[in-house]
C-alpha cells in the first residue's frame, strides 16, 4: 500500500510532467509514463525512496489506426504484454523490456508504482469546446489521478480518487489499470 507521502509525491510527479509538457507546447504525441521508485541511496534508511518516471512515447500512427483511440490502445498494449507472441504490441514490448532492463541495472530495488498517460483532449466547458492537456494515472492501490490543464489557464486541476466509481473514472483508467496489472505480472511488483 502506498503511503500518504508516496501518493503526494506521485501527484507532484504528474504536475511536473504537465509543466514539462507545457514548455514543449500543445499538440505533442500521447505519451505513457512508467512511474517507479527506488531507495534514495545506499547510506539512507530503507524507507527513503526517490520517485522516477520513464517516458514511453506512443507512435502517432497507432492512435490513428485504433478506432477507439487511446483507451483501446492501452488495452491492446496490456494484452500484448500478457501474450508476448502476439504481433500487436511487439515494438512496445521490446521498448518496455529495454526500459525495465535499464531500471533494473541502475536500481535493482525499484518498485512499480503507476502507469500514466499524457495526452491532449478537447473538453466542453460552459458549452464551448476547449483544448485541454490531460494526465491520467492509476497506481498499484487502484487510485485514479486526473490532471486537467485547460489551454490558456495558468494552473491545472488535479484530482486524486481513492475509491473511483466508474462514472468518475477517465476513459483511459481501465486501460491504464490493465497495463499496470500486465506489467506487474510481467515483472512482479518490483522491477526485478
Amino acid at each position: 500500500m502506498l503511503s500518504f507521502p508516496a501518493v503526494h509525491t506521485l501527484a507532484g510527479c504528474l504536475l511536473a510532467t504537465n509543466a514539462d509538457a507545457d514548455v514543449l507546447g500543445w499538440g505533442r504525441p500521447a505519451t505513457l509514463l512508467l512511474i517507479h521508485d527506488r531507495p534514495l541511496h545506499g547510506g539512507c534508511p530503507a524507507k527513503l525512496r526517490a520517485m522516477r518516471s520513464v517516458e514511453f512515447p506512443l507512435h502517432p500512427d497507432d492512435l490513428l489506426t485504433e478506432p477507439a483511440g487511446l483507451p483501446a490502445l492501452l488495452h491492446r498494449l496490456a494484452t500484448g504484454l500478457d501474450h508476448p507472441h502476439r504481433n500487436a504490441a511487439m515494438p512496445y514490448r521490446a521498448t518496455l523490456d529495454t526500459i525495465i532492463g535499464l531500471i533494473r541495472d541502475t536500481a535493482p530495488d525499484a518498485r512499480l508504482l503507476a502507469w500514466a498517460a499524457l495526452y491532449d483532449d478537447i473538453l466542453t466547458v460552459a458549452g464551448r469546446p476547449r483544448q485541454a492537456r490531460r494526465v491520467d494515472a492509476v497506481d498499484t492501490d487502484g487510485r485514479v489521478y486526473q490532471l486537467t490543464h485547460l489551454s490558456g489557464e495558468d494552473h491545472p486541476l488535479l484530482a486524486v480518487d481513492e475509491t473511483p466509481a466508474a462514472a468518475n473514472t477517465p476513459a483511459t483508467g481501465p486501460g491504464l489499470a490493465a497495463l499496470l496489472a500486465a506489467t506487474a505480472r510481467l515483472t512482479g511488483r518490483t522491477l526485478p
